[in-house]
């Protein structure tokens, strides 16, 4: 999260005047779940009508004002442990028992406040279980909830608009069984019939609250922002819609091989949404409801889109939008706010908070104090009115495809799974089984050097500049060393476990379907010296591939922390069969390897018995107490370390 001290400052002044539009709470704010069943939607495919799983479960939690005074707050574990149970209530055979601890303290890890989970579990919130609700009739919000979220994760905002007068279901992001939220049309399309299936439960009267569904609005959160335009454009009667950081507007064209949430990566992605805008679930230009847009600052940063769909600008109607520059995505949860990860974070989700609450206010309750509020708000610092405007960022160049083979300069023979890539730059591929290549130039690669390399040959560099020719001929000398004798003495060894031995099926992280040449590993550290390394061990939490996928293992030198030269002289493939899980051990014993020094073990992607269809991908577990994980995504680029978390790498070996 970039932060500036000027920043901070600078912002302290405008909060100030901000905060003198208020609205007076009457209310406490009370909290239930309702438990519902669609029996008019199958869940569960090929199941009985009598199964469990067969209709589509709807589980509703529902802030809504009560007149009686709280007792006792609510723990922040109350609401986050909803997610737990839901997460085996929404499938069968399955244990995530354990997953709120694990979670709770991977969000405080990754936000740099410690480790401990309770600091986050323990936070008391504003909401009181099973309050009575008032006999008045009051405005209904709709809360469609972040990719696979739930009302968590924004449950400020939420009691805030139930301690003013506003009843505010939450919808969870549940997509088809078993449950797993895409970015695909089907699976969105869930999100918002439970949300209708729960209005239409409330405005029959079967729940013990009075709402006004004459006065409906919409919120939603990131992915959620997406269901909540589709909700709004198929319900008439919805009059408002705030969106955080919503993917109704969304910039494609994201080259990056980083990994999403469903397995996916940018192109996919790309291509779901554009199947979304091409159904016609949107319109903006027919929409009647009031939108207000409050948008991340950093989404642009470092990513040159080639397109929009800007559902803002699309839109016919009273509008507004606001950014905040000086944030992340991460700052439209409530989470970095009340962990205090930041001044920053703190200060926009109060901004957040406030926003949502005079909008609703206005155009829900007919109170208007937005439009004094929004003219304190959108001229503050670190916020502006001004849309992201993407023929303001450089165009990607043409490129140009170089194909080629690689063959050892002593056999002719090719040579399979060489990383040929820019020097440090992420943009790499591998030869295939036959050796060949292709990878494709532009002119920002002029003036760089294309790097071929392999275990147990000298590396070849080229100018990008030189290249003249489409199809290029790589010949790799063979390397000859000399490996020192190792001796093993007659003594009684001690066997140890170095590494990260989690298999934690919950919090992972891996390699997208088509992401050869990317690498991650962790450092061991070597105490004893000298220390013989026996077996190399990892789990695989879930695989999606379809076919066989090649890995090969790797052993780096480490100077001042940072990863050198690959120490071994010859290849180590690993083969994992398709959707093969589990925990694997590979016998070193052959190699007669021994570690004097700390090392940096890596697994990299480089080859597939087959093609693997868009949107698959492989995941290794990961661990909270680590010394982080080592990740490079594309051969030749450089390793960059993620501090919070370690891949469950380990070696066995005996000292």
């Amino acid at each position: 999260m970039k932060l500036s001290v000027l920043i901070l400052f600078l912002s302290i002044a405008p909060i100030v005047a901000v905060a003198q539009v208020r609205i007076e709470s009457r209310y406490s704010a009370g909290f239930k779940t309702l438990h519902l069943q669609d029996t008019a939607r199958l869940y569960k495919p090929n199941t009985a009508k009598e199964e469990r799983l067969h209709f589509r479960p709807i589980e509703v939690d529902i802030w809504y004002p009560s007149l009686e005074k709280g007792i006792k707050q609510m723990l922040f574990r109350e609401l986050f442990s909803l997610f737990e149970e839901r997460a085996m209530a929404y499938q069968d055979n399955t244990d995530y028992t354990g997953i709120t601890e694990e979670l709770a303290s991977f969000y405080v890890a990754q936000l740099g406040v410690g480790t401990d989970g309770k600091a986050l579990l323990d936070i008391q919130t504003d909401s009181y279980s099973d309050l009575t609700p008032t006999e008045e009739a009051h405005p209904v919000v709709v809360y469609l909830a972040g990719f696979n979220g739930m009302g968590f994760e924004n449950y400020k905002v939420l009691e805030q608009l139930a301690a003013h007068g506003f009843v505010v279901l939450a919808i969870s992001s549940v997509g088809r069984y078993p449950g797993d939220m895409t970015n695909q049309k089907e699976d969105m399309m869930e999100q918002v019939y439970d949300a209708e299936f729960a209005m239409d439960h409330l405005v029959k009267g079967n729940a013990p609250l009075s709402i006004d569904s004459t006065k409906t609005g919409v919120l939603g959160c990131s992915w959620g922002g997406m269901s909540a335009a589709v909700l709004a454009n198929r319900n008439p009667n919805i009059e408002a819609m705030i969106s955080l950081d919503g993917s109704e507007i969304h910039y494609a064209g994201d080259s990056d091989t980083n990994l999403y949430a469903d397995g996916a990566s940018a192109a996919d992605n790309d291509r779901y949404i554009k199947e979304i805008q091409d159904a016609n679930l949107l319109n903006p230009g027919d929409q009647r409801f009031t939108y207000l847009y409050l948008e991340s600052g950093d989404k642009l940063d470092d990513f040159h889109p080639t397109s929009v769909y800007d559902y803002f600008k699309k839109l016919d109607t009273e509008k507004y939008y606001l950014r905040f520059t000086n944030s992340s995505h991460a700052d439209f949860t409530c989470i970095p706010s009340i962990l205090h990860s930041s001044k920053a974070s703190s200060s926009i989700y109060d901004k957040i908070e406030k926003t949502c609450l005079h909008f609703f206010n206005s155009t829900l309750s007919r109170d208007d104090t937005f439009t004094s509020y929004w003219s304190n708000i959108s001229t503050t610092s670190n916020t502006t009115v001004e849309p992201f405007d993407i023929t303001k960022k450089e165009a990607e160049p043409a490129g140009q495809m170089l194909k080629g083979i690689v063959l050892s300069k002593q056999t002719s023979e090719p040579l399979p799974f060489v990383n040929i890539g820019v020097m440090d730059q992420n943009w790499g591929t591998v030869s295939n089984a036959e050796g060949t290549f292709s990878l494709e130039l532009n002119e920002n690669h002029k003036g760089n050097t294309l790097r071929i390399s392999m275990i147990g040959y000298h590396p070849v560099e080229i100018l990008i500049n030189e290249i003249e020719v489409d199809s290029l001929p790589v010949e790799l000398n063979e390397r000859i060393d000399q490996l020192q004798e190792v001796i093993v003495a007659a003594k009684a060894f001690k066997y140890k476990r170095l590494g990260n031995k989690t298999q934690s099926k919950f919090l992972g992280t891996g390699f997208g379907y088509d992401q050869l040449g990317a690498e991650m590993g962790i450092k061991i550290n070597i105490r004893k010296q000298p220390t013989y390394v026996d077996a190399f061990n990892f789990t695989i939490s879930h695989n999606r591939l379809s076919t066989e996928t090649i890995f090969r293992l790797n052993f780096y030198s480490l100077e001042k922390g940072k990863p050198t030269n690959n120490i071994l002289r010859e290849n180590i493939f690993i083969n994992i069969d398709p959707e093969q899980t589990g925990t694997i051990s590979i016998d070193l014993s052959p190699y007669d390897m021994v570690l004097k020094e700390d090392v940096l073990v890596t697994l990299e992607w480089v080859g597939s018995v087959g093609k693997n269809k868009e949107g698959e991908a492989i995941y290794f577990p990961l661990t909270l107490v680590s010394n982080g994980t080592f990740y490079k995504p594309s051969s030749q680029s450089k390793f960059k370390k993620h501090n919070s978390l370690g891949v469950g790498f380990n070696l066995d070996v005996r000292f």
